[in-house]
């Protein structure tokens, strides 16, 4: 399997539906639970904002510890969607590792318990009561999401989510700091604006349509359900926002242009892709498209913080 093909199978596509399944195929099924890009993703986000709340790099056991407690969070969290999507996927997404068979319900679960308890137990032991608690809090909300959230109140009650990521990080090398100044509480809106942008290009693959042609959309955005051209023009907005946001953090977090170069490219890219999936709405190869630039700029940027602050402080 190719790298495109694998993380594509994050939305229930390109992975075969067998009777019987080979090892590797199930380790696979595995692995596509945990949302790969996300194990990388998570911990980088978290590293961006501890690692500018310090202005240097901390120990590499902290470093580690830090990796494997965002990686693990972010594993448990996405397996537990899918556990908590079970019966849902099996008429949406049939092909999803717990659906299609490749993976027992039951052996989800307690993976996603024992890489919750690992998490928290790393961030006990190596950080400090404040960033544990805010994962604590990221752990409970992110699994409230799933299971009653999403589809009560909507995709868009994510985000405020997400932004915990960057205060959890911010606190567990800053813990005095996170609540007294503004920087920190910046980089959460950043999150949260760029959350925002991510669930709603993903919107469109919420559509269905019915023996006429009729769309019809099972999970609201925010106790409504837009059409996908009016959530496809949001996106877009937030990714404008997103743009501007990103290009002010320059100075209020005194970066360098290290940090500038690739972040102002990259975004110029996503806005590119998101204006495409604003014009063909439907189209899931535009989708696709948005999703995945939005989800590299995330990464960008997090990375250009880093290598900044390393390079340069």
């Amino acid at each position: 399997m190719n790298i495109g093909k694998f993380f594509r199978a994050d939305f229930g596509s390109d992975l075969a539906v067998h009777n019987k399944y080979s090892f590797k195929e199930r380790i696979t099924g595995y692995l596509t639970l945990s949302r790969p890009l996300f194990l990388i993703l998570t911990p980088l986000n978290a590293a961006s904002a501890a690692i500018l709340s310090i202005r240097g790099l901390p120990s590499w056991k902290l470093c580690l510890a830090g990796f494997f407690t965002g990686a693990l969070a972010a594993a448990g969290v996405n397996i537990f969607n899918r556990y908590a999507d079970r019966e849902r996927d099996k008429t949406m997404w049939p092909q999803r590792s717990i659906p299609s068979g490749r993976v027992k319900a039951g052996g989800a679960l307690i993976i996603s318990v024992l890489a919750y308890a690992a998490a928290l137990a790393l961030c006990w032991i190596f950080f400090n009561p404040t960033g544990y608690f805010i994962l604590l809090a990221a752990i409970i909300l992110g699994s409230l999401y799933s299971t009653h959230l999403r589809d009560k109140v909507g995709y868009l009650s994510l985000p405020p989510i997400e932004g915990l990521i960057f205060l959890c990080g911010w606190a567990c090398l800053s813990p005095d700091t996170v609540f007294r100044t503004l920087l920190p509480w910046y980089l959460y809106f950043l999150g949260v604006v760029w959350q925002t942008a991510h669930i709603m290009a993903h919107y469109v693959l919420n559509i269905r349509f019915d023996a006429a042609g009729k769309p019809e959309i099972i999970t609201p955005l925010l106790f409504s359900k837009p059409s996908a051209s009016r959530v496809a023009r949001l996106t877009l907005i937030f990714t404008v926002l997103l743009f501007i946001m990103s290009i002010l953090l320059l100075w209020s977090a005194k970066l360098s242009w290290l940090y500038i170069v690739p972040v102002a490219a990259y975004g110029l890219f996503t806005l590119y892709r998101c204006q495409a999936f604003w014009k063909a709405s439907l189209d899931k190869e535009n989708m696709h498209h948005a999703w995945s630039a939005l989800s590299t700029f995330r990464l960008i940027i997090s990375a250009a913080i880093i290598l900044s602050i390393l390079i340069y402080h």
